[in-house]
C-alpha cells in the first residue's frame, strides 16, 4: 500500500493543481501576456504530465 502515495498524492493533488493554474492563466490572458490559445496549450500539457507520471508511478511500482 506504501508504494501507491506518490500516485494518490498526485491524484488528489490534480484537481487544485487545474484550478491554481487555470487562475494564473486566465490572469495572464487577462492582461495580455499570453494568447488563449497558448494558455490553453500550458494546461492541457501539464494535465498530461500529470497523468503521464500517475501511470509511470502506478507501472515502475508494479514490478
Amino acid at each position: 500500500m506504501k508504494k501507491y502515495l506518490a500516485v494518490l498524492a498526485l491524484a488528489l493533488g490534480l484537481p487544485s493543481t487545474i484550478l491554481g493554474l487555470f487562475a494564473v492563466l486566465y490572469q495572464l490572458v487577462q492582461k495580455g501576456v499570453i494568447s488563449w490559445n497558448i494558455a490553453l496549450s500550458v494546461l492541457i500539457l501539464v494535465i498530461i504530465n500529470i497523468l503521464y507520471l500517475m501511470i509511470r508511478y502506478v507501472n515502475k511500482r508494479k514490478n
